[in-house]
């Protein structure tokens, strides 16, 4: 199988498991007797595990190189999802919860390096749209299983069968993913020294302010049209699924003529067609549309920005650079939606969360644009 084809496998397998905490907790959290805010502990445990693996990826690839973190990290989500199908004792569930995110932080960061070293920019804005035909095909499968009369358990065992053939996939060619991807040395595998890197830092922080402000965008946008646009629950539910649905039909769309534009020309003249798009959401001003073309050009920024990681670092600091990427994205997730969250609450309402995404949007765009250019 070509490696570009088995990597869209990966990114597929990568969103299956992400949604799945979420998507089965009306079933799940009956099982074990905890409240609902109990997600959020578990959604926190997935997001260290995150955590952790980007910072330390870098480490693993100098050790053990990039075919073997891939398949290390893959046994990991597996025997993650395997051993929650079992219904494990609470602690043990979120316990395994922290291995999932340490996997899937692993992979998505070993991913993104192998794809950033090898594949052209337009092929990592396809990457991460299969990631989103995974992110949509996890709940879809859980619904089935579950109309079904199977019980929630179901949906992990479909996930652990799914990331184990990909798991035998990956063995089967492990030696393939070492070919002309640069493993790091030892002494650049510090995230810290890394950081010290200006332009490392630099996209660090377009990592956590993008990934922050998709998630906000994403995550509030129902309550947004509910709570201040007088739509009804149904209405705000089609426009959260307008606004992934664009971002994960830009990537798979832009990655036909990226090349052809350039990557860096591509994020200087969407990144402020994203912000005249908040600003028309923030104002009332066709709202949907607004949504639509906004998550069109949010879309290319974070596969392309981490496909030109190693160009702007150099192939020395790639991995880790990658890695604290990973990271960061992680921790902006984490943190600005409910920052968005607290703003809303102060104002008294989420009138103000469209306005708060302009102000993000408008430091994102000029870290874009003080990125350097380079061939």
């Amino acid at each position: 199988m070509p490696l570009l084809a088995l990597a869209f496998l990966a990114f597929i397998g990568l969103g299956l498991p992400d949604p799945m905490p979420g998507s089965l907790w009306p079933s799940l959290r009956p099982h074990y007797d905890v409240p609902n805010a109990a997600l959020g502990l578990v959604l926190a445990a997935v997001a260290t595990g995150y955590v952790a693996a980007g910072v330390l990826t870098g480490r693993m690839i100098a050790r053990a190189g990039i075919g073997g973190v891939l398949v290390g990290s893959l046994a990991a989500t597996t025997l993650a999802a395997a051993g929650q199908a079992f219904a494990p004792p609470w602690a043990g569930f979120v316990a395994l919860a922290v291995l999932a995110g340490f996997g899937g932080g692993a992979v998505d960061s070993a991913m993104n390096l192998f794809a950033a070293s090898r594949f052209k920019p337009g092929h990592m804005n396809w990457l991460h749209g299969f990631w989103g035909v995974g992110a949509t095909l996890g709940p879809a499968t859980a619904a089935a299983l579950l109309a079904a009369g199977f019980g929630w358990q179901a949906g992990y065992a479909a996930v652990a069968l799914a990331l184990g053939a990909l798991t035998v996939c990956f063995l089967v060619t492990r030696g393939r993913w070492e070919d002309g991807t640069p493993r790091p040395p030892a002494d650049r595998t510090n995230p810290l020294a890394v950081l010290r890197h200006p332009v490392a830092r630099l996209q660090a922080a377009v990592f956590f302010l993008y990934t922050g402000l998709e998630a906000g965008a994403g995550q509030w946008v129902a309550t947004i049209m509910t709570g201040a646009r007088g739509a009804t629950p149904a209405e705000g539910a089609v426009a959260a699924t307008l606004f992934f649905a664009a971002l994960t039909g830009g990537r798979l769309a832009l990655g036909f003529v990226l090349d052809r534009i350039g990557a860096d020309r591509v994020l200087r003249l969407l990144t402020p067609v994203a912000l005249l798009a908040m600003l028309a959401f923030a104002l009332g001003i066709a709202d949907l549309v607004a949504l639509a073309i906004c998550a069109l050009a949010l879309a290319p920024i974070f596969p392309t920005v981490m496909a030109r990681t190693p160009a702007r670092v150099g192939p020395a600091l790639a991995a880790q650079a990658v890695g604290v990427q990973v990271a960061a994205a992680t921790i902006g997730v984490a943190v600005i939606p409910a920052g968005l969250g607290l703003g809303a609450d102060l104002a008294g309402g989420p009138w103000v969360v469209p306005w708060l995404l302009v102000g993000l949007g408008v430091v994102l765009t000029a870290m874009i644009w003080r990125l350097p250019v380079r061939r």
